[in-house]
């Protein structure tokens, strides 16, 4: 994953959309939140984009970014530390809030992400996540099944079973919500370059070995561009959960600056390649 987000990094924002449109939506719903942190970690921050909305939300506080790819870690403003979520290079209770947008889901051992992320937050400290659910691609992976891929077995959990961990690392009360999107293509090309642009190409689409593998593709992608609606476009699902919780009950806390995560509002819809 650290070598397709560093061939990513240079394209990334062509295939930042979706990214884009969930940390906006987190971040609105920081604004309800009533703490005043003096450290705030973005996990997993990319090209660090979520900074200074953090720093707007939260005026006196120091954001630190922490990606897995170096190459992601572009210059410029603010703290940069380049290092993997579940083995974070940072102090025990150093942070008040971590702040983390589509990034949880790459890590293979997530339960070892989460109790870093206990680890590192100080009490009362949050924890604010997003991550892909799923249903996310799934009609993609139906064609790339009907084409003979062998995918490794899911990874993406929903909100019940990722609410089971966050008790088993040790927070308190976790507030879970997912939302699902409609994304629009026109061809399968345009969905292979977003997922190239997000660097979840190798994640998403393996493609394995040997010569049959060509033939596979073409197959799947017949499969794919074979679930086109009546407007021509292809849908593709998406589905996001969102999650917050606690260090420790913090009861008083939570009564003034609870920020239920039900989200409303039409879809994302995209039609055509990204500019």
């Amino acid at each position: 994953m650290r070598r397709a987000f560093d061939s990513a990094a240079e394209d990334f924002a062509l295939g930042d959309f979706l990214h884009a449109e969930i940390r906006r939506r987190m971040l609105e719903q920081l604004q309800w939140v009533r703490l005043d942190p003096g450290l705030i970690i973005d996990a997993g921050c990319g090209r660090g984009d979520a900074r200074a909305e953090l720093k707007r939300c939260f005026p006196g506080a120091r954001v630190l970014g922490l990606d897995s790819s170096s190459a992601m870690l572009r210059p410029g403003e603010g703290w940069r530390v380049c290092g993997d979520l579940q083995q974070m290079p940072l102090a025990d209770g150093c942070a008040q809030l971590v702040f983390s947008n589509l990034a949880l889901h790459w890590c293979p051992a997530m339960g070892a992400a989460l109790a870093e992320f206990l680890r590192v937050l100080r009490s009362p400290g949050l924890l604010f996540f997003s991550l892909f659910g799923p249903d996310t691609l799934k009609e993609l992976r139906a064609a790339r099944r009907s084409a003979g891929f062998d995918d490794q077995p899911e990874t993406l959990l929903d909100m019940h079973h990722l609410g089971d961990a966050l008790l088993r690392a040790g927070f308190a009360d976790p507030v879970m919500s997912a939302e699902r999107f409609t994304v629009r293509y026109p061809d399968f090309p345009s969905l292979e370059k977003d997922l190239r642009c997000m660097g979840a190409s190798r994640a998403m689409m393996p493609e394995g070995a040997g010569l049959a593998r060509r033939d596979r593709r073409l197959l799947a992608a017949e499969a794919f561009e074979a679930g086109r609606d009546a407007k021509g476009a292809i849908p593709v699902s998406v589905e996001v959960v969102y999650g917050q919780a606690w260090t420790a009950p913090k009861r008083d806390a939570r009564a003034s600056a609870e920020a239920p995560l039900e989200f409303g509002g039409p879809g994302v819809r995209k039609t055509g390649t990204p500019p």
